[in-house]
């Protein structure tokens, strides 16, 4: 079945029985695959990143098999715009199995099954905490979820459903709402971060590299697979990989490690060396002074938290779900809510547009290349955030606590997303959760007990925020402006993929839970002693009974941070020839950057000898080789992950994650 013209706009729909068929493969192979690969096989995690593996692996087989329908009828080949949905529907569904309801199904399910007279939840958690966002222990429901059923005891479903049905409703409804409202902001700010700011979106630079030429009929296999400098690219990770492959079965042969670490000194944090080939390929189509910012201002803070360490200053007080280094990770929030505020000023102009043309449809405000009508995402936000604020009141939070939190969480995502459009950051989190801000801001003195069990609960969609939707959402926006995609299509291609994605995974988690038990996964997640639940309530516990005054150290951190990304920003803005981009202030301390650091370093090193050498037109017959890099990449971990499968269930062997 074709693509066909939208009559309506002209455009080309992706949306098609084919199209449609293998979006839901791919959607199976994330939300299934995901946690099969890692709590079961105890292989490499597929969906760890903006355009992970699970992705990444089966868009190369997509275009394997679109040249060989290619090759037996040419009429049977698929469009770009097919493949651009089947890809989108991938990525959008990516953080659903893993870092939505992975927590989702593993922090609110806990304080029944956990509580005991020994922790004191019982005394400090549970009066607090609302029933209706909480699965019940009743018929042994979450004891049988976390150890399995008993061996010949039949499955009582009756029962499941009375535990799970109303909390599972409740968060649905909410995750649900949050993700509508980030797609609204997507709609709202594409054109000012494609048109006016002309972001880069490097991580979109595969897939329409991969469908450029797929329309030509008698072009059998895409341009790109032509070119002898992509295949060198592809050859060096795909042959690491497979080299280790050996090493699975023989244990004596020699391994070519991936990873490096260096202590430069004591007290000093440790340089991980680290060959991430998709890092060093995505960041080879960033600018280059943000690929120079992000490794400059790592080095920096790696400097700075070292001196802390060594004098004895700086924050000592971790927070919950913050796993990066505790001065540095504020301050870096510091920036990182700055670069988010001063893009959001930057684009004060679009935004009034926005806002003009949904209160006056008639205005000449064009809006046919949004995924939705400006009037629709813009009531979609107000009416979205409305019922999220409603519902974190409900849940326990006054007004205020539950404004500023909700504030956080938008400013977080919409920073990663940014940062991922702008920057080609492969996998990124925030450098504090807004759990921490509002409870350092506020004080633990100042709310109350239900509000702090509320922000504990919170952190089931909110405490190790990775694999978000809202950057899916922006490239789904973005390839639907460069394919000139139907809009209409689209948006029911990625609803369908986000309703089947919640319903599968709901549905093979809770089955493998009842079957072998959660505690038995192979994840920290689900563990009964050190569990995210464990840990999400144990704070909250902790907060209950040693309440604070807010927390002036952290907030000094902050500050600083704040002031010195506005420093930077003022002299970029200022000054044409300021070379540092402010940018690596505001993620530089996360523990992921620091992972990738070295390989972003490689990549800028590579693109500026190559633009000072050989200029515009080097750089562009040099980008099949970094394209073979991410590729190579992908195969390489998709073919270990079936070698794992078939000869290693249970016992995987996880590669270089991403």
């Amino acid at each position: 079945m074709e693509a066909k013209p939208d009559a309506q706009t002209d455009t080309i729909s992706g949306l098609t029985l084919r199209s449609l068929s293998l979006g839901l493969i791919q959607v199976l192979v994330v939300c299934l695959g995901a946690p099969y690969a890692i709590w079961i096989l105890g292989s490499s995690e597929i969906t760890w990143s903006f355009f992970p593996i699970a992705v990444g692996f089966s868009f190369c087989c997509l275009i394997l098999f679109n040249i060989l329908l290619k090759t037996i009828n040419p009429g049977w080949a698929m469009r770009p715009a097919e493949m651009i949905t089947v890809v989108v529907m991938g990525l959008v569904t990516t953080g659903i199995p893993i870092f939505m309801m992975g927590f989702v199904m593993s922090i609110p399910t806990t304080p029944y099954y956990v509580a005991s007279a020994e922790n004191q939840w019982g005394t400090y958690v549970l009066p607090h905490l609302p029933a209706w966002l909480l699965p019940s222990n009743d018929g042994l429901a979450m004891t049988w979820f976390f150890e399995g059923l008993p061996i010949g005891e039949p499955t009582p479903w009756i029962t499941l459903l009375d535990a799970w049905t109303m909390p599972m409703f409740w968060w649905l409804s909410f995750i649900w709402t949050l993700y509508f409202v980030c797609f609204c902001m997507v709609v709202i700010l594409r054109k000012q971060w494609v048109e006016r700011e002309r972001l880069a979106y490097p991580l979109m630079e595969i897939p329409l590299a991969l469908v450029a030429d797929s329309d030509d009929p008698s072009s059998r296999v895409p341009a790109i697979l032509r070119n002898k400098v992509f295949w060198i690219g592809a050859a060096i990770p795909l042959f690491i990989v497979c080299w280790n492959i050996i090493g699975f079965f023989f244990h004596f042969f020699p391994k070519i490690e991936w990873a490096h670490p260096i202590q430069i000194a004591h007290g000093f944090p440790t340089i991980n060396i680290r060959f991430y080939f998709p890092v060093v390929g995505f960041m080879y189509f960033a600018n280059l002074n943000v690929t120079f910012s992000i490794w400059l201002f790592y080095v920096l803070l790696l400097l700075e938290e070292g001196l802390f360490n060594r004098f004895g200053v700086g924050v000592t007080e971790a927070d919950n779900f913050v796993w990066g280094l505790p001065s540095t990770s504020w301050q870096c929030w510091g920036a990182f809510v700055v670069l988010v505020l001063w893009g959001l000023w930057m684009a004060r102009d679009h935004i009034k547009d926005v806002f003009r043309k949904a209160w006056d449809p008639n205005l000449p405000i064009d809006d046919s290349r949004e995924l939705m009508s400006y009037r629709a995402a813009v009531v979609g936000l107000v009416v979205g955030i409305a019922y999220m604020l409603t519902w974190l009141n409900k849940a326990g939070m006054e007004p205020s606590v539950a404004i500023f939190f909700l504030g956080g969480v938008l400013i977080a995502y919409l920073g990663i997303t940014r940062l991922v459009v702008q920057a080609g950051v492969f996998y990124l989190t925030t450098p504090i959760v807004s759990q921490a801000m509002t409870m350092m801001t506020f004080g633990t003195s100042s709310i109350s007990a239900s509000g702090l069990a509320a922000l504990g609960l919170c952190y089931s969609f909110f405490g190790d925020v990775q694999s978000i939707f809202m950057p899916a959402a922006a490239h789904a926006a973005r390839l639907h402006d460069t394919m000139r995609m139907s809009r209409r299509g689209l948006c029911m291609a990625i609803a369908l993929a986000l309703l089947v994605g919640f319903a599968v995974t709901i549905i093979y988690v809770i089955s493998m839970a009842y079957e072998q038990g959660a505690s038995n996964f192979n994840s920290w997640f689900f563990r009964v002693s050190s569990g995210a639940g464990v840990r999400s309530f144990d704070d909250v516990m902790a907060k209950i009974k040693t309440p604070a005054d807010f927390h002036a150290q952290k907030l000094g951190f902050f500050s600083i941070g704040a002031v010195a990304m506005a420093l930077l920003t003022f002299m970029q803005y200022r000054f044409p020839w300021w070379p540092i981009h402010p940018v690596g202030l505001a993620i530089s301390a996360i523990w992921m950057v620091r992972n990738q650091a070295p390989a972003i370093f490689v990549a800028w090193a590579a693109k500026s000898l190559i633009m000072r050498f050989g200029g515009i037109e080097l750089y562009r017959k040099a980008s099949p080789f970094f394209i073979g890099l991410i590729l190579g990449h992908f195969f390489g971990i998709g073919i270990s992950f079936i070698v794992d499968m078939i000869f290693f269930p249970g016992n995987g062997h996880p590669v270089l994650h991403g």
